[in-house]
């Protein structure tokens, strides 16, 4: 029977959160079982203990990804790849999307400590932990004023977050999506509004920023401005989908699936075809 494994996100990368983001990863499992494939899911140890035929990754550890680079990464298809987790830390997303087609708003990376440089020009922004996505609401602070950024960087330092990401303000209706690479599955919220954009719209803002990182699932926050155009202000891998779990489930575990069968068809390291 072919097998899956499924490796959960850190606590330490899911405070406050741990149960919703084990809850998708469990479902998605579940979803997998009901289409005959064998699944476990745990830590990344699991895989020194078994050669799955896949693996459906949350974990954002140096140490886990690192793991994942060894044991998997070059013989099965890992969903999403350590290549594209490593690309949601934020100062890898600044770099990546910077110049890109993807509508990624002008942002920049500083030091939060006394070699911070120049950023009287940035505000009014917002101020964004530079590394991983953010952990607590402080992580992300809006900062009308250079005061504003001054007193966010300080924060930081504070803190230990060494980088920050600041990131120029886009008025407009915050639209939360989540999404899966191949279009199968994607859906948009907003709070209070109705949703501001047409979905191919939005689902064309999202995608070109996903492919960049080279994510397949993902979501993350669009702002659509008075002129209808999205803006992406902000995207993750595997986020809980806690507003749209078991069909998110559903469809990702189909899309797993789907690349399973791809996957098996295609020549590997070794093969001449």
């Amino acid at each position: 029977m072919t097998h899956v494994v499924g490796i959960l996100r850190e606590p330490e990368y899911s405070p406050g959160r741990v149960d919703d983001d084990a809850a998708i990863l469990e479902r998605t499992c579940d979803a997998l079982a009901d289409r005959g494939i064998d699944v476990s899911f745990g830590d990344v140890d699991l895989l020194t203990r078994t050669t799955p035929a896949a693996v459906i990754a949350m974990c954002q550890s140096a140490a886990s990804l690192a793991a994942l680079d060894r044991c998997v990464a070059a013989d099965v298809p890992v969903v999403n790849t350590p290549h594209a987790i490593r690309a949601c830390y934020r100062h890898e997303t600044v770099r990546r999307l910077t110049g890109t087609a993807a509508p990624f708003p002008s942002t920049r990376i500083v030091a939060t400590g006394p070699d911070r440089g120049p950023f009287a020009d940035a505000a009014p922004c917002w101020v964004k932990r530079g590394d991983v996505h953010a952990m607590a609401a402080d992580d992300v602070v809006f900062a009308a004023t250079p005061h504003d950024v001054e007193r966010a960087l300080d924060d930081f330092a504070t803190r230990g977050i060494a980088r920050a990401a600041l990131q120029a303000h886009v008025e407009g209706v915050v639209v939360k999506f989540y999404g899966v690479i191949d279009g199968r599955f994607f859906r948009c919220f907003t709070q209070g509004h109705d949703v501001p954009a047409p979905l191919p719209t939005l689902w064309e803002a999202a995608q070109v920023g996903a492919r960049t990182l080279g994510l397949e699932v993902f979501g993350g926050d669009l702002v659509v401005g008075a002129d209808g155009r999205p803006v992406l202000v902000d995207i993750n891998d595997w986020p809980s989908f806690s507003r749209c779990r078991d069909e998110a489930a559903d469809a990702i575990a189909g899309y797993v699936a789907d690349r399973l069968g791809t996957f098996s068809t295609l020549p590997h390291e070794g093969q001449h075809g």
